[in-house]
């Protein structure tokens, strides 16, 4: 678990990294800035959401290739949206929407793996209510890949941080999902 908490630190501080290009830039873009608020508070997520595979009993590579991959595509995502290179001077809308569907394809496998790992590790059913909160920012991320609109990607983060945060209130508080 020590290389999955570097990844997610190094996801940490180049979304820090990004909110201090963002705040000294003279164009700003909502959507962008409220996806980098919702990439920091999902590194956190899945950091916290480690304490559960205390329960798995039984490891093997495959077990540690799905869990690396989750820290990696949010990394990568991270990347995309906030990249190390770019600096205050960068035109956000612009950038937003030249790595709008690898940024969106990326989240959208992060969700993936994220349903998987729950299932494949914790044994979650697909039937959980929580899947509830998954499917819909899945279909929000897949959304944000096939809408070019400007106000329809205000929306789409809106919403995928709000589905989040309420399934993150009713599910996640404690270690494990509620059941």
């Amino acid at each position: 678990m020590v290389m999955v908490s570097i990844v997610l630190g190094l996801g940490v501080t180049q979304t820090l990294r990004g909110f201090s290009k963002i705040t000294r830039s003279s164009t700003t873009f909502l959507p962008l800035t409220i996806w980098a608020t919702t990439l920091f508070y999902l590194h956190i997520q899945v950091w916290w959401a480690l304490w559960d595979l205390t329960a798995v009993g039984t490891w093997n590579q495959l077990y540690f290739s799905l869990i690396i991959a989750i820290p990696c595509s949010l990394f990568g995502a991270t990347e995309l949206l906030l990249p190390l290179g770019s600096n205050p001077d960068t035109d956000w809308e612009t950038h937003f929407f030249s790595v709008r569907k690898w940024f969106f394809g990326v989240v959208c496998i992060f969700t993936i793996l994220a349903t998987l790992e729950t299932h494949i590790l914790l044994d979650v059913p697909l039937t959980h209510p929580y899947r509830i909160v998954q499917l819909t920012v899945l279909v929000a991320a897949a959304t944000g890949f096939l809408v070019k609109s400007q106000r329809s990607h205000l929306w789409i983060s809106v919403i995928y941080l709000g589905t989040l945060l309420v399934g993150q209130v009713l599910f996640r508080l404690q270690p494990g999902l509620s059941q």
